[in-house]
């Protein structure tokens, strides 16, 4: 596991580089077939498309219908893509920063620490002064790049 600052360089290179997906996750809402989308647009039919794959035409049907389930393979699609003149992208794009994600995990797993420690404490019948949001943002701010950071 890296250390605390190569991991928060790691973070917002990551981070950096994954914002720049972000509009396409527009452009890709409300198409539920790819293949589909691009072979309309290209005005090719299914049987074409079938020739072109070296497939018979119920293989491009059954993939377009496991494509629309979520069920296709990367292989397929990028089979089929470059049958499209196309090129496959495959990406994950945070719904949000990189480092808003780390930010929130270090927090929740701040505040359960911060819970099962008052828990304890008030057993024990002792108090803790400090401001409670104070407390917090110091302690997940120490967290934030902890390799146990994503431990359970």
């Amino acid at each position: 596991m890296k250390d605390a600052k190569e991991q928060k360089i790691i973070t917002k290179q990551v981070s950096r580089r994954l914002e720049d997906l972000r509009p396409f996750q527009n452009q890709a809402k409300g198409v539920s077939s790819w293949i589909n989308y691009l072979r309309e647009g290209l005005g090719m039919g299914v049987a074409q498309l079938a020739a072109r794959v070296g497939v018979a035409q119920s293989s491009i049907s059954s993939s377009i219908k496991l494509e629309k389930e979520g069920r296709i393979t990367i292989n397929k699609l990028k089979e089929i893509a470059d049958a499209l003149e196309c090129d496959l992208v495959y990406g994950f794009v945070p719904r949000q920063k990189i480092e808003d994600i780390v930010h929130d995990q270090a927090v929740k797993k701040t505040l359960a620490l911060m819970n099962e420690t008052e828990a304890h404490m008030s057993l024990e019948d002792q108090k803790v002064n400090l401001d409670k949001n104070e407390r917090l943002k110091d302690l997940a701010e120490e967290r934030t790049y902890s390799k146990y950071l994503w431990d359970k």
